[in-house]
Order: C-alpha cells, then structure tokens, then sequence
C-alpha cells in the first residue's frame, strides 16, 4: 500500500493540471487507504489534498473542516517527520486552503519555504509551483515583486 500511495502521490500534480475527474479519484483514494491501512508519509498530503477539495469545489465549500484538514496534515508532517513532503503540503494547505480563511500575506513566508525544501530534497515541481504562488499572491496582496 506504501508504493500505491507513493505512486498517486506522483501523480496527483499532473492530474490537478490535465484530469481533474482522476485528481479527486487519486486524493480521495489515498484518504481511504490512510484511514483503512494506516498513516504513512504521503497521509500528511492526501489529507491536505482532500481539505483542498473541500475548499475549492462548488458543490461542498466547507472552509473550516478543510481549514482543519490542513491543520492536520501540517500535524502529521510533523509527527511522520515527513520533512521530503513539506514542499507539497505547504503548497496546498497555504494556497488552496488558507487563503479562503486567513489574508494572502499570511502564506506568503510557508511558500517561501515550499520553495526551498523543494529544492534541497528534489521536488523540483513543487518548488516551481510554490514560487508560482508565492509570486501571484505577493501580486494580489500588494508586495512588491
């Protein structure tokens, strides 16, 4: 089950972009399999991924259940020392999550950090993301580029 959940971890990026049908499958798959096998690594993301959902997608909207589903998912990096998932944990909790419950300028110095753990440890997408929005939520909340 650890290698199923590493392997829809690597995909999870690239069907948020193309498939979002098969993104949801992927992130609500993981959830399942943390909570039926047991918390590993990748928990800390698919947790974070799911309370995106929650507060990104139309039909649910639920911003405080998502807010403490990113609440969690920071925990468990912490617990799991899951330091490797760092890069995409912050990208989600703090883009997607935190900034429908707290100012942009908030999540600003997590993505920052994103970033830099995502290049010491070869998570080269996730640091280009990470920079991404950090650059667009500077923009929006008026930092100077």
């Amino acid at each position: 089950k650890m290698a199923a959940m590493r392997f829809m971890y690597g995909l999870t990026l690239s069907t948020m972009l193309v498939r979002r049908v098969v993104n949801v499958w992927l992130i609500t798959r993981m959830v399942q399999i943390s909570i039926s096998c047991g918390l590993c690594k990748e928990s800390a993301f698919a947790f974070a991924a799911f309370g995106s959902l929650m507060a990104t997608v139309d039909i649910n909207l639920d911003v405080i259940s998502a807010s403490r589903m990113g609440k969690l998912s920071l925990r468990l990096l912490e617990i799991l020392q899951a330091e490797e998932y760092s890069a995409g944990v912050n990208c989600v909790v703090y883009f997607f999550i935190q900034t429908q419950v707290d100012h942009f300028r908030n999540s600003l110095e997590p993505l920052k950090h994103a970033y830099n753990v995502g290049l010491r440890f070869g998570e080269v997408h996730y640091a280009v993301v990470a920079a991404r929005q950090f650059c667009l939520l500077s923009f929006h909340s008026g930092e100077n580029l």
